[in-house]
């Protein structure tokens, strides 16, 4: 509901419905800022993303392509190589398009990861406060 609103006021219910295909889809980790720690020559992050590469024409039979970035929690990220995937276009500008999954994947992207920093501060907090706590009570009670 709270999408199909925001669809309507960005105007994208008026732009040109068409099929993309997808040419390519690689897996990346994901880290806070889009970067993954790397350790030991492996990469670790708190979750992972597709990174895929789409492909579709407009009303003139002209080719465009584009990328986007689906979280894990997204219907998207199960797509591969050969999938097809509604999108509608800009009719104004054909390489501007709009795919309704990738707000929600986004939205689903920093849920977890603010929910990730809330519980990483928390710990951190805790493990402080046990270590510090019988000083920094000593040193306001004086």
């Amino acid at each position: 509901m709270l999408i199909e609103l925001w669809e309507h006021l960005r105007g994208y219910d008026r732009w040109t419905s068409a099929v993309a295909t997808v040419q390519s889809s690689a897996l990346a980790g994901v880290g806070f800022g889009d970067a993954c720690e790397e350790k030991n020559g492996k990469k670790y992050g708190v979750g992972w993303q597709l990174v895929c590469k789409i492909v579709w024409q407009d009303n003139h039979c002209i080719q465009h392509t584009a990328e986007f970035e689906a979280f894990e929690e997204s219907p998207l990220y199960q797509l591969c190589e050969g999938d097809t995937v509604k999108i509608r276009f800009n009719p104004d500008r054909p390489a501007e398009f709009y795919l309704p999954g990738i707000l929600q994947s986004n939205l689903a992207r920093t849920w977890k990861l603010g929910v990730f920093a809330v519980m990483a501060i928390l710990v951190v907090s805790a493990l402080v406060i046990a270590w510090f706590g019988a000083e920094i009570m000593n040193a306001v009670s004086r």
